[in-house]
């Protein structure tokens, strides 16, 4: 049985404007934009000021946007901590279900499984309730949203049928962007165990 991290930080703001070259300082506002090369279907991340974002700029070719999020870059000498909060990891669950018109079927296949994964993470920490499943697909619903008919309908997540190197590489993929191995790691609880 496969298991995932449960903190999760798109990594260190690369503090450089993707499209313009421009500093990111420690304070100042960008858009993250979760990415993937669909040529070797590592994930990356890239990082824009919001004017250029606003403007239109957008990963490049061979490279796929999954999904966005607006934060400030963080002081480098802080304590590390969640650079996604909670609504914007739904809302990078929620893009990743969006229709892309111009995927071929390896970027959709790609998309799936990343939307599955992300959608595990989220039934873990309890911001995705998971209805039931049926048939390899999960229906799920937000926390707090209430259930068919009352709210709308379940949301479907269809389970990509990982194998073994599936969960192995799209879970060495994730750990490369989402923990940030840039700041210093929290101290380890005293005591011990686990």
């Amino acid at each position: 049985m496969s298991r995932v991290a449960n903190t999760y930080s798109l990594g260190s703001p690369t503090r450089v404007c993707a499209a313009s070259g421009r500093e990111l300082r420690t304070g100042d506002l960008f858009v993250g934009a979760l990415c993937q090369d669909i040529q070797t279907e590592e994930f990356c991340r890239q990082d824009y000021a919001p004017e250029a974002w606003d403007s239109g700029a957008r990963p490049a070719a061979p490279l796929e946007l999954i999904g966005s999020w607006r934060a400030v870059v963080p002081d480098p000498n802080e304590k590390r901590k969640l650079l996604l909060d909670e609504g914007s990891l739904l809302d990078l669950f929620e893009q990743t279900g969006e229709d892309v018109a111009s995927a071929d079927a390896g970027a959709a296949r790609r998309r799936a499984v990343l939307r599955f994964v992300l959608a595990l993470i989220l039934v873990r920490k309890r911001l995705l309730v998971c209805e039931q499943s049926r048939g390899g697909t999960m229906l799920v619903r937000p926390r707090g949203v209430p259930r068919p008919p009352e709210g709308p309908p379940l949301v479907e997540v269809a389970d990509p049928a990982m194998r073994d190197e599936d969960v192995a590489l799209v879970t060495e993929q994730l750990q490369s962007v989402l923990i940030d191995t840039g700041a210093p790691s929290p101290a380890p609880a005293a005591g011990g165990g686990a």
